[in-house]
């Protein structure tokens, strides 16, 4: 008897290009994006270009998790189709999702005993939950069984890295991760501070550095310690509207390795609005998961 291939799920704070989640077959389920009473899907309502063009501008928007129902009607509807599919979901420590999509999962699978719907969380966002995205439903795509594409979830998950920075302190005091009166020196003096999500998938800030130059060489710094093969891995770009900082980067590691096996994309507003426009992220893996 042919097994059917896992269908991978996932959501919009995976920041893959939207041509390679189809081409791997991947669903993704738009998180919330408000500004005032207005709700937005995120991706499908509204583009995250619009979100940083507006947050330049003054406008606040907030993000909020993917509703109960949602879930719901997602894996009900892979259960009547005896379809086995596998969520991939973004960082706990960032959210209330995936408790929501345990809590759906487990409501589905009750009312269709047969069904076979896992939901695991990443500890990963943005870059960092596209990166095991990319590695886990090629592998699905190659008939990989579930418990085979759990193993890889894992391990992709204990090994991905994610380290960010901003270039406006406004909202990082806005998401609560900074004082005001830190946010207005840290301006004026122009200190960047350098975040990264650690284990338990949650955002601290854990270092800062003052001036650009002592930015990015911080980001090399800690990308020659903590990668595998700086020299020739891919390494994953995300960034919101700060195009020249990226440049720079890139430029600085091909100079210092000859790397140029470098992706690039733009920030999902599930993390851009708590960070801001002007800000960067990188990723990459420590060691080679497959």
């Amino acid at each position: 008897m042919n097994m059917k291939k896992i269908h991978i799920i996932t959501d919009s704070a995976c920041d893959l290009p939207v041509e390679r989640l189809r081409s791997y077959d991947v669903e993704v389920l738009p998180l919330y994006v408000t500004q005032g009473e207005i709700i937005f899907r995120d991706g499908i309502d509204i583009l995250p270009e619009t979100i940083y063009r507006q947050m330049a501008e003054g406008v606040i928007y907030k993000t909020s998790q993917i509703p109960y129902m949602d879930y719901f009607q997602c894996f009900e509807r892979h259960a009547q189709a005896k379809q086995p599919a596998l969520y991939l979901c973004f960082s706990s420590g960032l959210s209330g999702t995936f408790q929501t999509a345990q809590l759906a999962c487990h409501d589905v699978c009750e009312c269709y005993p047969d069904a076979d719907i896992r939901v695991i969380d990443t500890k990963a966002v943005t870059g960092g939950l596209g990166m095991i995205v990319d590695v886990v439903a090629l592998e699905a795509q190659k008939g990989r069984s579930m418990n085979e594409l759990i193993t890889l979830t894992q391990r992709c998950t204990a090994h991905i890295h994610h380290i960010f920075t901003v270039t406006n302190l406004d909202y990082v005091y806005r998401g609560g991760r900074l004082s005001k009166t830190s946010a207005v020196l840290g301006n004026a003096l122009k200190i960047h501070p350098f975040m990264e999500v650690d284990r338990d998938g949650k955002l601290q800030i854990t270092d800062k550095c003052r001036g650009e130059k002592r930015l990015l060489k911080k980001f090399v710094s800690y990308m020659e310690t903590h990668t595998y093969d700086l020299a020739h891995q891919k390494i994953y770009f995300v960034d919101a509207v700060q195009q020249p900082l990226v440049d720079a980067l890139q430029a600085m590691i091909t100079k210092k390795t000859g790397n140029t096996n470098f992706e690039q994309t733009t920030l999902a507003p599930v993390i851009g609005t708590h960070i801001g426009p002007g800000s960067m992220t990188v990723f990459f893996f420590d060691e080679n998961p497959l």
